[in-house]
């Protein structure tokens, strides 16, 4: 009788190991080393910038830009430019998403990095913001070259809800021009988000650093200097993905030939696919005078 309870004993350890505390009808959990999210960086385009076509006023393009979010479904979106009236406006098309601000901006004198996230997949942790200067805590031009206009980033810490692992995203607008002083206002602006996500993330996080860098990839495969911070410390999603385009981010509202300024680089993760969204499905055919362009990735 005793060797018949034991035998019993043994072929009952698999199913209790396999209920656990939850209970039988609890399902297995994911799997912590393939939790795949998808980062979005998109230039909305200001909506106080006087417009010349009716089809790119803010009004008629809202709608537009709510079609393109629904079908992409990013986990995590930087946009730059978005006005007060546009992040009012994009709160209340999205629902699922919530959005993170640079205090004290939303208006024409820029600063207008925000951040948005689906609250059904991510929570915050912490979210913080900076400005690219000498000064960066403080709200202030960056004094590197003539421009009067606030440049900043904006970066938080999500957590992903069903595994509980976290990564960081940082979302900037780095400084316009083509004069000498206009590269190193550049320069300095990566360095400074290098460096400021170096000291919130350290080396061992997944950290995303994404946004309109106004820096163009050059055609000969020299590195732009603006861009060389970023490539010293991360990888480029566009390069480096396993399934990728080379497509323009920045479209001019197709009145030019375009550029490629938009940029997601990215630490610690297996990036498989980047896709610039260039689709004209969605009721207009700009949503903006930039792209969007987004990394699929598998958080490490």
């Amino acid at each position: 009788m005793k060797v018949i309870n034991r035998i019993w004993a043994l072929l009952l350890l698999p199913a209790l190991a396999a209920c656990g505390k939850q209970g039988s009808d609890t399902p297995p959990g994911p799997d912590p080393g393939q939790v795949k999210i998808s980062v979005m960086s998109f230039n909305v385009r200001n909506s106080t910038i006087s417009e010349s076509s009716e089809e790119r006023y803010w009004s008629n393009r809202k709608a537009a830009v709510r079609n393109m979010v629904n079908e992409v479904k990013p986990d995590v979106m930087g946009m730059q430019e978005a006005t007060t009236q546009q992040r009012s406006d994009l709160k209340s098309l999205l629902p699922d998403y919530a959005l993170f601000e640079v205090p004290n901006t939303g208006g024409s004198k820029g600063g207008n990095t925000v951040l948005m996230y689906n609250t059904q997949v991510l929570e915050a942790v912490q979210c913080k913001s900076f400005y690219l200067s000498s000064t960066p805590d403080k709200q202030s031009v960056n004094g590197w070259n003539e421009e009067t206009q606030y440049r900043t980033t904006i970066w938080a810490q999500f957590k992903h809800k069903a595994s509980g692992k976290t990564f960081f995203v940082a979302d900037t607008h780095m400084p316009l021009g083509s004069e000498a002083r206009d590269n190193t206002a550049r320069v300095n602006s990566a360095k400074l988000n290098v460096q400021r996500m170096q000291k919130a993330a350290g080396d061992d996080a997944v950290v995303f650093i994404l946004g309109d860098m106004n820096c163009k990839n050059a055609s000969d495969g020299v590195r732009n200097e603006g861009l060389i911070p970023y490539y010293e410390w991360m990888s480029s999603a566009r390069e480096k993905a396993v399934k990728t385009d080379s497509a323009k981010s920045y479209n001019a509202w197709g009145t030019g030939s375009g550029s490629i300024i938009d940029h997601i680089f990215y630490r610690n993760a297996i990036v498989s696919q980047f896709t610039t969204v260039n689709g004209t499905g969605y009721g207009v055919t700009y949503i903006s005078d930039h792209y969007p362009i987004v990394a699929y990735a598998t958080l490490l």
